[in-house]
């Protein structure tokens, strides 16, 4: 009898084991494939610098080096051409020949003005992309910031009019009408790079990514095993990932447009980066941060400065006649929502409330 038994255990334990052989042959095979095609298994994050920002890709899937150099390139890309900053960049070369009639332009630039455009016309020129003379004029992040006189802000504002610019898609054309105008794109070419790496990562088959442009986050998919990305909200003036809630998205961009961002401190006084094109000065809106989220295939970076410079009353009107699911946040650490953003935002910080909604 314990003869028999021994045999019996014998055989089951032969499927067993060729299974686990097979299993094993089979896992060797897919790391040597994977090894093959140049990708890897776990997920994998690359950082680089660009837009005078670090820029992290997480591929979580089909991770291979072409993938990063295809998404890195692109945005070196991006960087090179829609920069005021950079001399000889396409931009540049636009607001050099601002008073001198249309001129041709790339794909991506036409279209952003064209955006920067009708944000202006939403916001009745707080935001304005032709706000240029105003940037340079304050310098905030470029180590030569000021704060100017009164006459010198007047002159500024005299260069500084969206009515006087055009973006014409059809003839890939874009003016800017009056010599000394021109135009910044600090607060769309971020949020464009994330949306373009989307296109690219997904063109490769990739499901599963999480790219951070500088604070422009767009997620690709939902998180291995479907469940939605979790996205935090910046608490505003802590430190980087410190956070007051999150979102939970799937194929999505997240955007923070913030006061504290980019400033300097003179005459005992914080001054930001985010301007109101109509007085020429900081915006004093109220509001300290303001977030947006859009699907992959809309850059929520303009929106977000949009908003901000609007302050909370106005803010949430413009993100409800948009559909925009809209983060507000004041001074007084009070969240208020838009209607889209009910049902994807999570407040986890007690030292902020939440503001009740007041829908007609």
């Amino acid at each position: 009898m314990k003869r028999d038994a021994r045999i019996r255990a014998m055989r089951a334990a032969v499927p067993a084991a060729a299974t686990a052989a097979t299993a094993a042959i089979l896992a060797a095979m897919l790391a040597s494939l994977l090894a093959a095609c140049g990708a890897r298994a776990e997920p994998e994050t690359r950082r680089l610098s660009y837009f005078a920002s670090t820029c992290a890709v997480t591929i979580h899937d089909h991770a291979t080096d072409a993938a990063f150099e295809e998404v890195f390139d692109r945005f070196r890309e991006l960087d090179a051409a829609l920069s005021m900053w950079k001399p000889g960049s396409e931009l540049d070369r636009v607001n050099a020949a601002a008073g001198l009639g249309p001129r041709p332009a790339s794909r991506e630039l036409v279209e952003l003005l064209r955006r920067g455009l009708e944000l202006a016309a939403l916001t009745e020129g707080r935001y304005d992309p032709t706000v240029g003379p105003l940037v340079r004029l304050w310098g905030v992040g470029t180590g030569r910031d000021r704060v100017p006189a009164p006459g010198e802000i007047r002159a500024a504002l005299g260069l500084v009019g969206f009515r006087d610019a055009a973006a014409d898609p059809a003839a890939g054309t874009v003016e800017l009408k009056r010599p000394g105008m021109a135009l910044d794109f600090g607060s769309l070419a971020k949020g464009e790079a994330a949306v373009q790496a989307g296109r690219l990562l997904s063109a490769r088959g990739v499901r599963a990514a999480v790219v951070d442009v500088g604070g422009s986050v767009l997620v690709l998919g939902s998180k291995p095993g479907g469940k939605p990305w979790r996205v935090g909200v910046q608490r505003p003036g802590s430190a980087r990932g410190e956070i007051l809630g999150f979102v939970e998205v799937r194929d999505a961009v997240v955007n923070t447009s913030g006061v504290y961002e980019r400033w300097f401190e003179s005459g005992g006084r914080k001054w930001s980066h985010a301007l109101d094109a109509r007085t020429g000065w900081p915006a004093e809106s109220g509001l300290v941060s303001a977030t947006v989220v859009r699907g992959r295939e809309a850059s929520a970076d303009g929106p977000s400065l949009a908003l901000l410079l609007l302050g909370a009353e106005e803010g949430l009107a413009l993100a409800d006649r948009l559909g925009l699911a809209a983060i507000l946040v004041d001074g007084e650490r009070r969240v208020h929502l838009s209607r889209a953003a009910r049902p994807l935002f999570t407040l986890t910080d007690p030292a902020y409330s939440l503001v009740a909604p007041q829908d007609p």
